[in-house]
Formats: C-alpha cells, sequence, structure tokens
C-alpha cells in the first residue's frame, strides 16, 4: 500500500533518531580505501586525555598546551584592537564539531585560553551520545569564566547551537560572554581579493599555510558514528586534530586583521 507524506515523514524522522542516538545497528559506509591501517586505538589513550565526572555525568577531556603559535600579549592586544574597548578582556576561543546543522548531536568543543603566560587548549570530547550532556555542562562552566568567546561564524552557528544543545538537555546555561565574531571583519578586509572568506581559504591566502591530510568537513560525522559503534579512535584523532588547528588559525588570524 502506497504511503502517506505524513507517513514518509514519520519513517525519515524515526532513522535520524535511531542515527543520532546510536540506535541503529548498521556501522556507517566507509568510502572505499578509507580502512584505517594498524591496531584500533582508544580514545583514551591519547596524549592529554583524561575522563572528567560532574553532577552531568562524564566525558573525556584532551589538554595540551600551545607553542610556537603567537605571542599572547601580541593576541591581548589584538583583541583590545578589534573590540574597540580599550581593554584586554578575558577571552576564550572555541569552535565545535558537531553531527549536522541543527537538532543533532555536539560531540566536540575546542577551547584555547591564556594561562600561566602562554595558551592552553582544552578539547571536550563526548566518546558516546549519551555523554553530551556533560560536555556542555562542562563547557558551559568553562566559558562562564571568560569575557569574551572569540569564533569564526560563531553567531550564527557556534553559539545557537550550543544554547540548541542546552536546551534539548533541560540545561541553563550559566554562561553570557560578549562574542567576537571573526568572520564578519575577514569579509570586510578580504572579501573583494579572495575567492571567499572561509577560514580554509583565509588559512592558505592569508596565514600562508595549507594543511596537510585534514579531515574534509562533510565526513565529520560519518567518522564520529563510526566510532561511537567501534570504539576506534583512529579516524577520529583526525577530527581532534582538525578541530585543535581551528582555534590556533583564528588566533593568528586575530593578530593579522588587528594589524589591517
Amino acid at each position: 500500500m502506497k504511503e502517506t507524506d505524513r507517513e514518509i515523514r514519520d519513517r525519515i524522522e524515526a532513522m535520524k533518531l535511531a542515527l543520532t542516538e546510536g540506535t541503529h545497528e548498521r556501522r556507517p559506509r566507509r568510502r572505499r580505501g578509507a580502512e584505517p591501517a594498524g591496531s584500533p586505538v582508544s580514545v583514551n589513550d591519547l596524549d592529554g586525555a583524561r575522563e572528567a565526572a560532574s553532577e552531568l555525568g562524564r566525558c573525556l577531556i584532551l589538554e595540551r598546551d600551545i607553542v610556537d603559535c603567537v605571542v599572547t600579549s601580541d593576541l591581548s592586544a589584538a583583541v583590545g584592537e578589534l573590540t574597540g574597548s580599550g581593554t584586554e578582556p578575558r577571552y576564550i576561543f572555541l569552535d565545535l564539531e558537531t553531527t549536522g546543522f541543527s537538532s543533532t548531536p555536539l560531540f566536540l568543543a575546542g577551547t584555547m585560553f591564556e594561562r600561566d603566560g602562554g595558551l592552553a587548549c582544552t578539547q571536550f570530547l563526548a566518546r558516546d551520545y549519551s555523554e553530551e550532556r556533560a560536555l556542555v555542562g562542562m563547557l558551559d562552566s568553562l566559558i562562564s569564566g571568560f569575557d569574551l568567546c572569540i569564533t569564526f561564524n560563531g553567531k550564527s552557528f557556534d553559539m545557537p547551537y550550543l544554547r540548541e544543545r542546552a536546551k534539548y538537555h533541560r540545561l541553563d546555561l550559566r554562561s553570557d560572554p560578549g562574542q567576537l565574531d571573526l568572520l564578519h571583519p575577514a569579509r570586510r578586509v578580504w572579501r573583494d581579493s579572495l575567492p571567499n572568506c572561509r577560514l580554509a581559504t583565509l588559512e592558505r591566502h592569508i596565514l600562508g599555510r595549507l594543511r596537510s591530510g585534514d579531515v574534509p568537513g562533510w565526513e565529520v560525522p560519518c567518522i564520529y558514528h563510526e566510532f561511537v559503534h567501534t570504539g576506534d579512535a583512529r579516524r577520529l584523532v583526525g577530527v581532534i586534530r582538525h578541530n585543535l588547528l581551528d582555534v590556533v588559525s583564528m588566533a593568528e588570524l586575530l593578530i593579522c586583521l588587528a594589524k589591517g
């Protein structure tokens, strides 16, 4: 019997829910030649990894110091220049990795901030779909200690997405920092001289860097779903690196924008 439009929509929603909640038993299809080489890798064994717990649950935190990137005094001055405040607010960089554009889990959040005269990166990783609630809560707690959140397209994507996922988990966000979205000043400065103002384009033409072996953005959700089903972090390591490079590039880009 032919399905009605309503029945088709309901079936599609059920399939989407099964995928995002991890109840769908079929593993994501890999591209030919995408089989990772070597032995399976546990995400808990990655450098700088530790399990964190709160009243909301558990997730994994990866911490590392960022060296040979930018001078923090230059970065603080650049933040003051771009915000026009004349002061140097406490700032944190933020970049999210999600499994879709809306109403799907957030699984990785990369942050970078000044600590002890240098830059420190803290990444929050949900090792399965159930850890997203703890990730959102811990990320919110960290951001609440800063005056300014610096993103690339964060006003349209990252911050609304974080609020949406908090609402999904019935969490009240405590953080409400000012926002500095680098996409908008980048467009004002370079939109007439570059093909586009995507972060990868700015890295190549403004920062003089071309990523080698980077994970394409469209492949990120599939890699995460695969990791949840298999527990093998070999391909997920590339996503974690991609997220780290995004926040580092934002810092370098911010200084270039301040210099004009």
